[in-house]
């Protein structure tokens, strides 16, 4: 699982050519994703839905480091590192 965690992280992180201090939100944004992704031992069953009961809504889900902005004109352009902690929210560097 670390190696697939690194991975993940790496080409995440270099996909979009963000600094290497960018590490920890792709290594959050990773593990967020690995845990709402179908896994092989829970025979194919998301490991959130096993660990809490509740079925995952993944509709809300963003490519890490797309660019966003809202639209208005008075928006930022804003690159997507990550989704927030206990609340519902998206991470958001504003470069």
């Amino acid at each position: 699982m670390n190696r697939t965690l690194n991975e993940r992280t790496r080409c995440m992180r270099l996909k979009y050519g963000l600094p290497k201090t960018f590490w920890a939100n792709a290594v959050n944004t990773a593990t967020f994703l690995i845990n709402r992704g179908p896994s092989v031992p829970l025979d194919n069953s998301i490991p959130e839905e096993a660990w809490s009961g509740k079925e995952v809504n993944l509709s809300f889900l963003k490519v890490f480091g797309c660019v966003s902005s809202k639209l208005d004109a008075k928006s930022v352009k804003c690159t997507f590192i990550g989704y927030g902690g206990d609340e519902f929210g998206y991470r958001f560097w504003d470069d």
